[in-house]
């Protein structure tokens, strides 16, 4: 019986020990608020973000139910970027704060650094299950936020990751969405003008044609 109990607190223990950890990735909020999705930059910082784009004046927030998987005190990070560091040394103007579970997180987020990266947003405890996440923006002036990251290892330096490390979190945490394969006699890539042209004219001479669009309408730069 003492082993069988002991087993049991070890197993308790071990269980204890592995940390709860979590993405919410800023695309996928169920309401932005009045904050906009911007696509442009995919290529170089590998995902999707929101923008507070209200011209000087704070936007609504952004809000999301989110499932925490183990209650405990949460590290949350923001993944964000200053965009006018590449201009200037002063502070930037792209001010926003989280809230988790209705508490504002102290740390005041976007307004530093010179490249995309992950700023610590405070520390909470949370209970297991859901809670709202809020996006605050603070000045209107295009601040950005591309992921939101909570652990409960106080160790985890998400600070020190670059591009790699955080494509490897975006692999190993998030659900993965998978394409059915199809055949196709051309393929292109990008609905701009010239994407929209080549499309409709090898499809008029028969070929089978997937048109690969980013956006949620056509025309690339000429579009709304």
């Amino acid at each position: 019986m003492k082993k069988i109990l002991l087993t049991c607190i070890a197993v308790a223990c071990s269980l204890a020990a592995v940390a709860g950890e979590l993405l919410i990735e800023a695309e996928s909020f169920s309401q932005r608020g009045g904050w906009v999705l911007d696509q442009q930059f995919m290529d170089q910082m590998g995902s999707p973000y929101l923008m507070a784009h209200g011209m000087g004046i704070p936007v609504a927030d952004a809000t999301a139910e989110i499932n925490i998987p183990q209650a405990g005190t949460y590290y949350v990070y923001a993944r964000t970027y200053n965009w006018t560091s590449p201009w200037t040394d002063a502070e930037g103007p792209g001010k926003f704060r989280l809230a988790l579970g209705g508490k504002l997180l102290k740390t005041t987020l976007g307004h530093t650094g010179n490249s995309w990266q992950w700023q610590f947003a405070g520390k909470t405890i949370l209970k297991a299950g859901t809670t709202t996440l809020v996006l605050k923006d603070l000045t209107g002036f295009d601040g950005r936020c591309d992921a939101i990251y909570l652990t409960t290892d106080a160790n985890t330096q998400p600070a020190t990751w670059d591009t790699a490390e955080t494509a490897a979190l975006r692999a190993r945490l998030r659900q993965q969405q998978t394409v059915p394969a199809h055949q196709y006699d051309l393929v292109v890539v990008g609905g701009g003008i010239a994407g929209m042209c080549a499309a409709a004219s090898a499809a008029r001479l028969g070929c089978k044609v997937a048109l690969v669009n980013d956006r949620p309408v056509l025309g690339g730069n000429n579009s709304s």
